[in-house]
């Protein structure tokens, strides 16, 4: 009798387990969410002075996004007051928005001279030095934010997102907290701080947490993903299932979302219905290389292994530097007697650092 041997199954091409987070990769900061409101201060309503009156028309400007314009607002303002923090913090952001990322630090960095308390001006600087991938300078200044203005949610949600970068799970949480505590409905805090949760292997508080995310807001797809990935992770696979009905409900040509679904079938041993997903996934992106390797490991599981052997050398073909593709297709040779095939991709997946792959190897000798 042929035993079947386990084989590694994979939900994303960037990250185990389905999880995105509000941290996107992108020219911007690492969310969605909207700056703090306090970064554009509002325009005075006392036109008392030549430099009140020039920052007040800046602000106008900025709101409208005539950048350049406001600009030369602010110009005005400091020229008549040198002081003038507020009008450096916005003419500071003016040029951020017009990609003079140096000069935008020049200006948050002068305002934080004129008041060493300015959280707004920390959390500004902090914002430009992640755009220019100053991770280090824009974690020190988003702690900096915090300690002049604990009540900064919005600081203490971004240096969160550095400690989850760095691996600090626990201080994120303590983060995400903070953000919480002043902010009772940061539906982004939620979320990264149930990937936090999730990275810890604690689904439950994970799941309550995107719960509350789906709660405040539920039109996010990838918070109702996340939820069926913490449910799928705790076993309660109805749930799962349940959350992943309502993204599709959201976006029925998601095609990730196909696929996560069709892991939670998987792991139930519906083997059928999980195909039924990860084919739906496919006609969707017929180049999302997991989706054939999850289906081909549920045809495996089916002992239908000229199928898995398919999909298996077509995961291969679009992932070519995924060792566990490899270390899957090996399997699947191994089932369909081609025993020097087997061999060559395990020890392909050996070279790539595949360590599950080095047991396989010792029956190649």
């Amino acid at each position: 009798m042929i035993k079947i041997k386990e084989i590694a199954i994979f939900t994303a091409s960037f990250f185990l387990g389905g999880f995105i987070f509000a941290q996107q990769p992108s020219d911007n900061p690492p969310a969605a969410e909207a700056e703090p409101e306090e970064e554009v201060i509002k325009a005075s309503t006392i036109d008392e002075h030549l430099d009140e009156k020039a920052y007040n028309e800046g602000v106008n400007l900025l709101s409208a996004n005539n950048f350049k314009e406001a600009i030369i607002k602010f110009d005005e303002a400091i020229k008549l007051n040198p002081d003038y923090e507020k009008a450096y913090i916005n003419r500071a952001s003016a040029k951020k928005e017009l990609k003079n990322l140096d000069g935008a630090i020049e200006d948050f960095s002068k305002a934080i001279e004129i008041n060493p308390n300015s959280s707004n001006a920390f959390f500004g600087r902090a914002q430009v030095y992640y755009l220019q991938n100053r991770k280090d300078d824009a974690f020190n200044d988003y702690g900096s934010a915090v300690k002049v203005d604990s009540t900064n949610a919005y600081a203490s949600y971004y240096h969160g997102g550095l400690n989850f970068e760095k691996g600090e799970y626990r201080k994120a949480i303590e983060d995400y907290d903070r953000a919480i505590r002043f902010k009772p409905d940061y539906v982004y805090a939620y979320n990264d701080r149930g990937s936090s949760y999730r990275q810890l292997d604690e689904y439950s508080k994970a799941a309550a947490d995107y719960e509350k995310a789906c709660m405040y807001d539920s039109s996010k797809v990838f918070f109702f993903n996340n939820l069926g990935s913490a449910y799928r992770k705790a076993g309660e696979f109805d749930k799962s299932l349940a959350a992943y009905n309502k993204s599709l409900e959201l976006d029925n040509k998601n095609y990730f979302t196909y696929n996560l679904r069709g892991l939670t079938y998987y792991e139930m041993m519906e083997f059928e219905k999980a195909i039924e997903d990860f084919t739906s996934c496919l006609e969707i992106n017929a180049q999302y290389g997991f989706a054939y390797m999850n289906r081909g490991d549920a045809y495996y599981k089916l002992f239908d292994y000229q199928n898995a052997l398919v999909n298996g050398n077509r995961a291969v073909e679009l992932m070519p530097n995924n060792g566990n593709a490899y270390l899957n297709r090996g399997n699947f040779r191994e089932m369909t007697r081609d025993k020097a095939g087997a061999c060559a991709d395990w020890k392909k997946a050996v070279e790539m650092g595949i360590e599950a792959a080095k047991p396989y190897i010792r029956q190649c000798k």
